[in-house]
């Protein structure tokens, strides 16, 4: 059995997204930048996440650069993970270190959609300096772009957004971040491969952002925090399950739920994929 969650903003959260019940409670630091302790986990999560990891392979998935995803050492040095997805899919680690035979995988993949320079020269069409702080092709892969939210034209970017399908990337806007992203790198893909790895037969996952869709649908069971873009965009349409809270405490309502359904009997057969949200 694999739990399979992204990171940010499902299982750890800043300061500023945690939520107003948190901000005067003791919660556990698990990431370290720059001498700083920059991300949390309520101590209720924590709990949650240990005995689910007792009988449950437990795997991160996260957009992370491998280098950003090593800066939380609260999972490495309490859970140890045997696999992690980063990179958006990218990466598939194994005992920390990239799998050889994903990269080239992806590497196959990434072939099918348009080069890296190109996507970036369309979006300098419809960016400045007024919202547009920097930005970085992480891990050589996809784009990670610092915004002023606050000023974004939004129309243009969905513009632009619907521009990127045709060259077969896609876009995600996350806080004051925006990811360019090639279909070739699919957190679900990347799941999907660890689970042949393990012989993992179930599969429950957890993410916030549209990013993470892929990831949801392969999985048996999912559910989203009610924050983010997948609850903006669906929490009426009845396609997901979303947790009774959100900030922080949509950690402890997954995890919980998650445990739920593990502890249920398995099914004879598997159910079609849209009753398996």
């Amino acid at each position: 059995m694999i739990f399979a969650s992204d990171l940010d903003r499902t299982l750890i959260y800043s300061k500023k997204a945690m939520g107003a019940s948190f901000e005067s409670a003791d919660i556990i630091p698990v990431e370290l930048y720059q001498g700083e302790h920059i991300s949390f986990m309520s101590p209720e999560a924590a709990r949650l996440l240990a005995e689910l990891a007792k009988t449950t392979l437990f795997v991160p998935v996260t957009t992370r650069t491998i280098e950003q995803y090593e800066r939380i050492f609260y999972i490495r040095e309490t859970f140890n993970p045997k696999y992690a997805v980063t990179s958006n899919g990218g990466n598939v680690l194994v005992d920390g270190v990239p799998d050889p035979d994903w990269q080239r995988h992806v590497a196959e993949a990434l072939s099918r959609s348009e080069h890296a320079e190109k996507v970036i020269e369309a979006f300098g069409r419809i960016s400045s300096p007024e919202w547009v702080k920097s930005y970085r092709h992480s891990d050589s892969l996809f784009y990670s772009i610092i915004l002023d939210r606050d000023n974004m034209p939004l129309d243009a970017v969905e513009e632009f957004r619907t521009e990127l399908a045709g060259m077969r990337w896609n876009l995600s806007v996350q806080g004051r971040k925006m990811y360019l992203v090639p279909d070739g790198v699919s957190k679900g893909d990347g799941l999907l491969y660890v689970k042949k790895l393990s012989g993992a037969k179930r599969i429950a996952a957890s993410g916030d952002s549209l990013l993470d869709e892929s990831l949801l649908k392969a999985a048996d069971y999912a559910i989203v925090p009610r924050h983010g873009e997948i609850y903006a965009a669906h929490m009426e349409s009845g396609v997901y399950s979303f947790t009774e809270r959100d900030g922080m405490g949509a950690a402890e309502d997954l995890i919980a739920k998650i445990a739920e359904w593990f502890a249920l009997p398995v099914p004879e057969t598997d159910l079609p994929s849209a009753d398996k949200r």
